[in-house]
C-alpha cells in the first residue's frame, strides 16, 4: 500500500473536517426556534396523552418548545404525509404508530413510501390493548363471551379502529379459528368505538388506549388481553388462549421526513429517551399502562420490516391479499 506524503495527508484531514466535523457542528445549535410535532389521532387519546406526557422532558432537553398539532384521520396516513413533505431540518416531526407503516400500505393508495420517504427517529410505548364489554354486559369472562356468540350467529357485534388494523385482523383471526359468525364495525377511533360501547350500541370493543382507563373507572370489563403480559391477574392472554398470531407490539412512534440529518435525529432520540425519565411520562405510563419500547435507528427499521411482512401473511391467510 502506498503511504501518503505529507501533502496528501493535509489533504485528507481536510476533506475529512469538511465531510464530518463541519456538519456535526453546523447542527451543534439546533433547535434554535419551537418544533412541530404534528400527531395522527384525536386529541385525549392514548397517543396524545402519552406524547403530551413525553415532551415535558424532552424540551428539557432540548431547550425549546414542542407544538403539538391534531392530524388525525385515516390510521395516521394523513399525519405521516405531512411529515413526509416537510423539510427535513427537524423542525417538522410526526407522532403515528408503527401500524401506520406496517398496516396501512396494505388499506390505503398513499401518496408517499412509508419505508422510503419518512425518517423513523424513536418508537418510545404501545398502548395496552385488549377486548372489553360493557360492565353489565352477562359476559363475565371471554369464554361466556364466545359461548354467547356461538349462540346467536351473526348478531353479535364488535367494533375496532379500522378495517384492517391489528385489533381487526386479531379479531377476524379469532372468528376463524373459532368458526364464529360475528361482525366487525370499524370505527374512527377507540373514543368512537367506547361511546358505542357504553352506549350499548355494540357488544365489544377490540382495540387500545381509551379502553383501559374506562375499565378501571368501572364501566368497562376487559375479558382478553392482547399484550404478551396480562394487565389484570384474571384476564387471559391471546397466547394463553391459543390464538397464535405472528403480530408483535403496536407501539406509537416519533417520524421526521427523509434527509433528517443524522445528528439532529440522534438529538431528538436523547432527548425523547430524557423525556421518558419525567414524572409527568411515568405518571402517565403508570395511568394508561403503556408498554415501553425504546427502539430507534436500525433496531426500529428492523422491527417495522419483520412487522410489515408479519401483518402481509396474516392478510393473505386471512383472504384480504392475493399472494
Amino acid at each position: 500500500m502506498k503511504k501518503m506524503n505529507a501533502r496528501s495527508w493535509k489533504t485528507f484531514v481536510v476533506i475529512f473536517s469538511l465531510t464530518v466535523i463541519f456538519p456535526a457542528m453546523a447542527f451543534a445549535g439546533y433547535p434554535e426556534k419551537p418544533i412541530t410535532a404534528y400527531y395522527g389521532y384525536k386529541t385525549g387519546g392514548a397517543c396524545y396523552v402519552s406524547f403530551n406526557a413525553l415532551i415535558k422532558g424532552a424540551m428539557e432537553v432540548l431547550g425549546e418548545t414542542i407544538v403539538m398539532k391534531e392530524k388525525a384521520g385515516a390510521t395516521a396516513t394523513i399525519c405521516a404525509g405531512t411529515v413526509s413533505k416537510a423539510k427535513p431540518d427537524g423542525y417538522t416531526i410526526g407522532v403515528i404508530k408503527s401500524t401506520t407503516i406496517t398496516n396501512a400500505p396494505f388499506v390505503y393508495k398513499l401518496p408517499y413510501d412509508s419505508f422510503n420517504d419518512l425518517t423513523f427517529i424513536y418508537a418510545y410505548a404501545g398502548p395496552a390493548g385488549g377486548f372489553v364489554v360493557n360492565a353489565e354486559n352477562p359476559a363475565k369472562t371471554w369464554d361466556e363471551f364466545l359461548e354467547n356468540a356461538r349462540q346467536n350467529p351473526g348478531r353479535v357485534t364488535y367494533a375496532t379502529s379500522g378495517s384492517m388494523g391489528v385489533a381487526q385482523l386479531i379479531m377476524e383471526h379469532i372468528g376463524s379459528q373459532e368458526q364464529l359468525k360475528w361482525n366487525g364495525l370499524p370505527t374512527k377511533g377507540g373514543a368512537a368505538a367506547m361511546k358505542l360501547l357504553l352506549g350499548k350500541k355494540i357488544d365489544g370493543y377490540a382495540g387500545s388506549g381509551s379502553s383501559i382507563v374506562h375499565v378501571e373507572a368501572g364501566r368497562a370489563r376487559l375479558l382478553l388481553d392482547f399484550g404478551s403480559s396480562r394487565l389484570l391477574p384474571d384476564v387471559p392472554t391471546l397466547q394463553e388462549k391459543g390464538y397464535d398470531l405472528p403480530i408483535g407490539e403496536t407501539p406509537y412512534m416519533i417520524v421526521g421526513p427523509k434527509g433528517l440529518p443524522e445528528p439532529i435525529r440522534q438529538k431528538l432520540v436523547e432527548a425523547f429517551r430524557k423525556g421518558m425519565e419525567s414524572p409527568e411520562y411515568l405518571k402517565a405510563q403508570k395511568s394508561w399502562h403503556f408498554i415501553k419500547s425504546d427502539l430507534a435507528g436500525a433496531p426500529l427499521e428492523t422491527f417495522l420490516k419483520n412487522n410489515s411482512q408479519s401483518v402481509k401473511k396474516v392478510l393473505t391467510e386471512l383472504g384480504k391479499l392475493k399472494n
